[in-house]
């Protein structure tokens, strides 16, 4: 509907690139035995992106597009990233739609782009979608399986098809490319892929739960609520444990959550103002004011490191 939605006015050449982006829910009737959790399911959603330019804005925005994709994934700790450029098979060209013409264009354009970007691919002939060649983004996990995630295709079929156009410059109908852009590909898979691979051990900023607070008796719990309406009052994603249960197994508890950073309230705290930090599998890391404390997450939270 994104071609629809370009069509449905008068385009000149100075409105390219039109980007148009929704995340959008996908259903595909997999086979049962197919199925696995997140990874693999009949209902997910994609985000689902295309970008409508002139022939010479080509390699330009598919560069933007794969700058945006490796951004997402050094964001989020991949760190072991292969890149294919999924290629038509000349020897099947009935496969594929559009002439043969257009196809060795498409295919030049994106490995120019490629190699601009630096990007070390290897070539899988084949693997192109039927209506353009395409930059797979696959992922190893930390136990080393294989996932492809992200994806940027280049499309001169679909305009064709849909009788996209533009007035360029000389005043003449022109027809556009298609850039289909999906960063994450299925948002349900990428997160189980990325569960996998931190083992839930997210980074503050990524953690659902991002602080607990500990108060060790039950004397400091007026303290522990003060401390806990500062964390939220800051945006911070807090829980506050009441519980009369003995600190060590208050840890142990954070600690198996795996939550990320656990605030630490005693006597000693709360006659300073203070409040000790402990990060998950790191330790004591020490006392702090609340509000300084609540300052060194935020800028941790903002640099998402």
């Amino acid at each position: 509907h994104h071609h629809l939605i370009y069509s449905s006015t008068l385009r000149s050449y100075r409105d390219l690139p039109v980007r148009l982006t929704e995340f959008g829910t996908v259903y595909r009737h997999e086979q049962s035995g197919e199925l696995n959790g997140l990874v693999r399911a009949r209902g997910f959603t994609q985000d689902d992106s295309h970008i409508y330019c002139r022939p010479d804005q080509l390699v330009d925005e598919i560069c933007n597009a794969i700058d945006l994709t490796r951004f997402v994934f050094n964001t989020l700790g991949f760190d072991d990233v292969e890149t294919r450029l999924s290629l038509h098979d000349p020897e099947n060209q009935s496969k594929y739609g559009g002439t043969a013409e257009v196809w060795e264009q498409a295919e030049k354009d994106v490995k120019k782009a490629a190699d601009r970007m630096g990007i070390k691919y290897f070539i899988g002939i084949g693997e192109a979608s039927f209506y353009g060649p395409k930059i797979d983004f696959i992922v190893r996990d930390a136990i080393g399986r294989k996932w492809q995630l992200g994806t940027v295709q280049v499309d001169y079929v679909m305009p064709e098809r849909f009788d996209l156009s533009y007035i360029g410059s000389d005043g003449q109908k022109h027809r556009p490319v298609v850039i289909h852009r999906a960063p994450f590909g299925s948002m349900e898979r990428f997160i189980g892929v990325l569960i996998e691979h931190t083992a839930g051990n997210f980074p503050l900023w990524l953690a659902p739960v991002q602080t607990i607070v500990l108060p060790i008796a039950e004397d400091v719990h007026d303290y522990a609520r003060e401390v806990y309406a500062k964390l939220h009052e800051a945006g911070i994603r807090a829980e506050l444990d009441l519980r009369s249960e003995k600190i060590g197994k208050k840890i142990r508890e954070a600690e198996l959550s795996k939550i990320p950073a656990m605030l630490i309230i005693g006597s000693n705290e709360l006659e300073k103002g203070e409040v000790s930090l402990r990060r998950h599998r790191k330790g004591d890391e020490g006392s702090f004011a609340v509000d300084e404390l609540i300052g060194k997450l935020l800028e941790e939270i903002n640099q998402r490191s």
